[in-house]
């Protein structure tokens, strides 16, 4: 299948940046997109907290809320398949590592009423011209993105990580822009 075969060659390229690489390249886009949502005065933000690979959030994340941004980021429900935001305030005492890896909030971090939700930062491991994504394939940030219209979609990607096409299916919500170490790619 293509998107089995895209999937797996941007993930191995992505897995291919070494650790400094990374982090370089994730500051650069976390400032770029940092001073994009002050200039476009979003003050709900969901974003997910990163592992492995992926662009690196610590940044963006201390950089949001050192300009007082109310900032969420989800709760993973691995039974309903389901993403549930709760606000962080001290990310040093609230984040717990969750199963699959990655840092969450615990059970001291409020929820956040989605319809609330200005900006959502969504992960992916390809993203195409089109706004559409690949993730790890469970169709956790789909479903979220569906239920929240009204927000305005962002993804986060290594240059490497933008790709001709992604082969979307039909419950596939694409994201309205995607920042990359070179760029903001506005999906018309």
């Amino acid at each position: 299948m293509e998107r089995e075969r895209v999937r797996t060659e941007t993930l191995h390229h992505r897995d291919g940046l070494t650790a400094e690489v990374r982090t370089k390249l994730s500051r650069r886009i976390a400032n770029s997109a940092a001073s994009w949502i002050k200039s476009k005065g979003f003050d709900a933000v969901m974003l997910y907290l990163s592992m492995r690979s992926e662009v690196e959030t610590d940044g963006l994340l201390d950089i949001l809320l050192h300009q007082e941004k109310v900032v969420c980021a989800p709760v993973v429900d691995t039974h309903q398949l389901e993403l549930t935001p709760h606000q962080i305030q001290n990310p040093k005492t609230e984040l717990v590592r969750h199963r699959y890896g990655m840092l969450e909030p615990g059970a001291t971090s409020p929820i956040f009423p989605t319809d609330q939700l200005q900006l959502i930062i969504v992960p992916g491991i390809a993203f195409d011209s089109n706004g559409y994504r690949l993730g790890y394939g469970k169709g956790f940030y789909d479903k979220f993105l569906a239920k929240c219209p009204h927000a305005v979609s962002v993804g986060l990607a290594y240059q490497i990580q933008v790709v001709e096409n992604t082969f979307p299916q039909a419950w596939d919500v694409p994201v309205q822009h995607i920042f990359t170490e070179n760029s903001r790619i506005d999906i018309p």
